[in-house]
């Protein structure tokens, strides 16, 4: 995969299979170096983080995949809705004025053994000509035959004896005619081909979706959403029951795929990795068959969870750094998220947003690098924020800090226990507070960050 180099194993199945071949002749460019920003403030994180990618192309999708997904441009209808003049009643389609002799559907084929071999729907030919003083049965959506003026719903419908002749009945509102082009849904009526039915950049509804089979479309234009791919650490974690003691329940696994789904990404795989050098290197270089690594996957972007402190037992950034990734963003000033970072590997390669091990930490940092960057990829605006009054006074933390929050009477209130690694304080909170390093005054306006599933 372009973006990737080759793992420095050469018994990698992957590196026999795309063999290097080195021209001395022609030296290869050196890439141009990139500063690292160390520590960035939170505002300037999220700026950086939304120039630092480019919006993918559009792809189609069929109508079913189609549904919640961001319409990329205008749709036009190919044909007239509807495309024929339909019937809007169960009656009799009539020329000229009453009484009206009824005309029935002629058979294929009057030899009766040859109508034997003839399937059921093919057995009549339809009546498509009506003269005048003419009428046919006709049901709600069929074909309205040339010559017709009007269709005479059932309940108005005076038949003869043998069914042969036809007048409009005493009780209806006008025994004497039936006004022209009544219970006839013309061509075009609805829709003219050419017209913009669809316009961008609507989110895809079910409306939306039959709305446009409808008028014939059977796949739509839609920003593509970037490919992501999540590796998680932790060799303490379990997933599912409850822990012992040294152990912890994954907080990541059950919620982080849906949360990345909620900010324009398309999970394509989630793996869990174990907290070494080699397991790392191998998640994001190897190819076993299936989609079992990132190279397999053609992600865009890969977020990982813990291991982005610079201790010994902290693997990731070790192994970006062998594969040669360059690290655009390293560290974040505020609490909690600090060793959050955003590194790309080589060759326009994937982004990688590390976030750290801390559940509520990775959680606010998410909103930090990984919404915008996920926006920009989908090709939707930056993310906004906006202001509320503060309920109370917030204390200053010297850098940035993030605090769960509820609105209250039109005021932003904190949550409590919104420790780095808690998570009561944001399951309950209605928006994320960013306090600035000089804290706030209660009644001073203060941004917030809006929960995607609020």
């Amino acid at each position: 995969m372009s973006g990737l180099p080759l793992p420095h194993d050469t018994n990698s199945p992957y590196t026999h299979a795309l063999p290097v071949v080195v021209d001395d002749d022609v030296p290869a460019p050196a890439p141009e170096p990139v500063e690292t920003l160390h520590d960035v403030e939170w505002h300037a994180a999220r700026e950086f983080a939304y120039a630092a990618a480019e919006a993918l192309p559009s792809h189609w999708l069929p109508l079913r995949e189609a549904l919640g997904e961001i319409l990329a441009e205008d749709v036009t209808a190919p044909i007239p809705v509807p495309h024929y003049a339909s019937s809007a009643m169960d009656g009799y389609a009539v020329a000229g004025p009453q009484p009206w002799t009824v005309v029935f559907p002629e058979p294929v084929e009057t030899d009766p053994r040859k109508m034997l071999t003839i399937p059921p729907k093919e057995l009549y030919r339809p009546v498509l000509n009506l003269e005048p003083g003419q009428a046919t049965r006709i049901v709600t959506g069929g074909l309205v035959p040339a010559g017709a003026r009007a269709v005479l719903r059932d309940e108005y419908a005076e038949l003869s004896d043998d069914h042969t002749r036809l007048t409009i009945a005493a009780h209806a509102p006008s025994a004497e005619d039936i006004p022209y082009g009544q219970n006839i849904r013309r061509t075009g009526e609805e829709v003219a081909a050419g017209d913009v039915i669809l316009r961008a950049p609507s989110v895809l509804n079910p409306a939306h979706i039959a709305f446009a089979a409808v008028c014939g479309h059977d796949m739509l234009p839609v920003r593509r959403r970037p490919r992501v791919t999540i590796l998680l650490t932790g060799s303490e974690v379990v997933e599912d029951g409850i822990p012992e003691p040294g152990q912890v329940r994954d907080a990541f696994g059950p919620q982080l795929p849906t949360f990345v789904e909620m900010l324009g990404g398309s999970v394509d795989q989630m793996r869990r990795v174990e907290d070494t050098a080699k397991a790392m290197l191998a998640a994001l270089t190897e190819a076993p068959s299936g989609m079992g690594s990132v190279l397999d996957a053609r992600c865009e972007v890969v977020i990982t969870t813990g291991g982005t402190g610079h201790s010994h037992a902290d693997h990731v950034r070790a192994a970006l750094v062998e594969l040669g990734a360059v690290f655009l963003l390293d560290g974040l000033a505020q609490r909690p998220g600090h060793p959050t970072f955003l590194a790309r590997l080589p060759e326009n390669g994937p982004f990688v947003v590390g976030l750290p091990g801390n559940p509520l930490a990775a959680m606010v940092s998410t909103f930090t690098l990984a919404e915008p960057l996920l926006a920009k990829l989908h090709g939707t605006p930056a993310p906004l924020t906006r202001t509320v009054p503060a309920g109370e006074d917030l204390p200053g933390q010297k850098v940035t800090a993030l605090v769960p929050g509820y609105l209250k009477d039109d005021r932003v209130f904190p949550r409590d226990r919104v420790g780095s690694n808690m998570l009561r304080g944001l399951a309950h909170a209605d928006v994320v507070v960013v306090v600035p390093p000089r804290g706030a005054a209660a009644g001073e306006d203060v941004e917030v960050v809006p929960l995607p599933w609020r």
